[in-house]
């Protein structure tokens, strides 16, 4: 592999050879200046671009027109599939809270058999058991 300063001495020389100075051909002078003192109007082309049918313009209209029904249809199933995970979830939610709920009426119910009151700051209150009288079944 050929070091940075081997590469660039070599740019540098092939450089200096296509830069060389060039003699102008026989006349380049004379026929330079008759052309800069005359009159004559210069001939210059003139480029344009190629007319669009109406048929192109048509096609890419509607090129455009898809591409934004395309970005709205996009955004449209994006908004739908986010609103049905919302409610989704809303829904597990519910469910869980009532669940949440049978299980602490349960507690509750539990509680109170054993002579204990679950208060609705979670305190305990404890009652005393009343004697069960000699006919009464537990």
């Amino acid at each position: 592999m050929q070091k940075f300063d081997e590469v660039q001495d070599e740019f540098e020389q092939e450089l200096g050879r296509r830069m060389r100075r060039v003699d102008p051909p026989e006349g380049f002078m004379e026929r330079l200046m008759e052309r800069a003192e005359s009159d004559a109007p210069v001939k210059a082309r003139v480029l344009t671009m190629p007319r669009r049918t109406v048929f192109r313009a048509w096609v890419g209209g509607a090129i455009a027109a898809m591409l934004v029904t395309g970005l709205f249809v996009g955004q449209h199933v994006r908004e739908q599939a986010q609103e049905r995970k919302q409610a989704e979830a809303q829904q597990q939610f519910e469910t869980a809270m009532q669940a949440t709920d049978h299980a602490l009426d349960h507690t509750r119910a539990s509680l109170q058999k054993a002579g204990l009151t679950l208060t609705e700051s979670f305190g305990i209150e404890i009652k005393a058991l009343e004697p069960q009288e000699k006919g009464e079944e537990k």
